[in-house]
């Protein structure tokens, strides 16, 4: 049985094999069995560089010469929206926000979105400004997820270049499937493009670790269905409750009919609720891997 793994934002420039080996030691602290994994075939198709490639380009391949309005305005929209998700979630109301709208007005300010080149709008850096009071890496994080997921979900020749490196991988036999982040929605996308194809996939385990799959904002852009897709045989969804890329939402009927093993009871170890190491390394996470390999 193979285990595949897909990672999530932000991972261009890093060397993938590095990040696999990191993946796997991350998995054996949970276990508290080194080398537990030595004998299974891993696989970890790396999108990372090819995202970031496909999004300084066109749609034709050529280098993009900046975006167009409509392009500025659609991208707008949707950061705007992810974010005022993540700002209900941190009990930032509408008064708040137009309060620091008219506060940055008045200022040269330069929030994330805007440092990042991501387009201009004093909703988008008032929201952001906010979120980064109440943590300091959390508007930047929400941003980058959400930056990322609009060229997947929204860019047909990104999400072809990603899918590209990531599909081969997924319809290739069985398979034990670890995602996080960006990834759980790349996979899941994945998966029910190839159900809907007839080509038959069989995961006896399909975990999800840190997902924005609850977001309104990204699910609008994925669209129905939502159900399991065919040839999963578990679908577990850990989160930690901290973690506001999932926003301490479950994967839950009517939208996700399941059945979906939802787990609330972890707590990442680390300062940042959302990073990989400490989900990977939750014993239950790990239990439930190595147990799948083995049967």
């Amino acid at each position: 049985m193979r285990l595949v793994l897909v990672h999530g934002i932000h991972q261009q420039g890093k060397d993938p094999a590095k990040l696999k080996q990191t993946w796997l030691e991350d998995l054996e602290k949970g276990l508290q069995e080194p080398g537990a994994l030595a004998d299974v075939e891993v696989e970890m198709p790396f999108y990372g560089d090819i995202l970031v490639a496909a999004m300084a380009r066109g749609p034709t391949g050529a280098i993009a010469q900046g975006p167009s309005a409509d392009d500025d305005r659609d991208m707008a929209e949707f950061l705007a929206a992810g974010l005022a998700e993540q700002a209900a979630a941190a009990n930032i109301g509408p008064d708040a926000i137009r309060a620091e709208q008219e506060r940055l007005a008045g200022e040269a300010a330069l929030a994330i979105a805007v440092e990042q080149g991501f387009p201009v709008s004093r909703r988008i850096n008032a929201i952001v400004s906010l979120l980064e009071k109440v943590s300091p890496w959390r508007g930047d994080l929400a941003v980058r997820l959400l930056s990322q997921a609009y060229e997947y979900l929204r860019k047909p020749h990104v999400s072809a270049a990603v899918d590209a490196a990531v599909k081969p991988v997924l319809s290739r036999g069985p398979m034990v499937l670890v995602t996080h982040s960006l990834g759980t929605v790349v996979s899941f996308k994945l998966l029910r493009d190839l159900a809907g194809a007839g080509v038959p996939t069989q995961v006896p385990l399909y975990v999800t670790c840190g997902s924005p799959l609850t977001l309104a904002t990204v699910q609008r852009a994925l669209q129905p269905p939502f159900a399991t897709p065919s040839g999963i045989g578990r679908w577990l969804n850990v989160r930690d409750r901290d973690d506001f890329i999932s926003l301490d939402r479950a994967l839950t009927p009517p939208l996700y009919p399941g059945p979906i093993d939802n787990r609330d009871d972890f707590e990442n170890p680390g300062h940042d609720a959302h990073a990989i190491p400490g989900y990977l390394s939750y014993e239950p996470l790990a239990r439930a891997v190595l147990g799948a390999l083995r049967a």
